[in-house]
């Protein structure tokens, strides 16, 4: 389901990965966090484990509130998934892929939030922290992934 995909011909599967599916509900982006920075530790990359985790907060935070499925009367209940988020990681070559996936196909849209306003930031620290961010639907268009890349400034040297 989360299998990444082939980009500028380039056909190495990532060094590592791992996913988490949550239930979209508020307990969504404390599980994603810290199932961040478990995976993180584990893989020796605590130099960017602020900047991930503040991502990974946002990403999962949009999609527990924006990311579920439009309503639909006529459709009823029968048939239809649960709502869930899947976050993935994924590092390669010093870049660490953040990959959120949730249920609703709306791209994510940046607002100008309010200068005393409590929400409304989120993609803009995204912006800020990741060295670029992008979204694609799924391939069933049902839903979207959001995607973001942080990578170290200095590659890694081997002992």
């Amino acid at each position: 389901m989360n299998e990444p995909n082939t980009v500028d011909g380039c056909n190495d599967a990532p060094e590592q990965q791992k996913s988490l599916t949550l239930a979209a509900n508020d307990r969504a982006p404390s599980a994603a966090r810290s199932f961040t920075r478990d995976v993180l530790t584990a893989w020796g990359l605590e130099d960017l484990m602020d900047q991930a985790v503040l991502i990974v907060s946002e990403l999962t935070t949009n999609a527990e509130l924006h990311g579920r499925r439009a309503e639909d009367a006529s459709s009823g209940s029968q048939g239809i998934r649960d709502e869930e988020i899947t976050l993935t990681l994924a590092v390669q070559a010093d870049v660490v892929a953040i990959e959120v996936e949730d249920n609703s196909p709306y791209a994510p849209v940046r607002r100008v939030p309010e200068q005393y306003g409590t929400s409304g930031r989120g993609l803009c620290l995204v912006s800020a922290m990741a060295d670029s961010w992008t979204t694609r639907p799924t391939e069933d268009g049902t839903g979207k992934r959001v995607l973001a890349f942080i990578s170290r400034s200095e590659p890694s040297v081997a002992s």
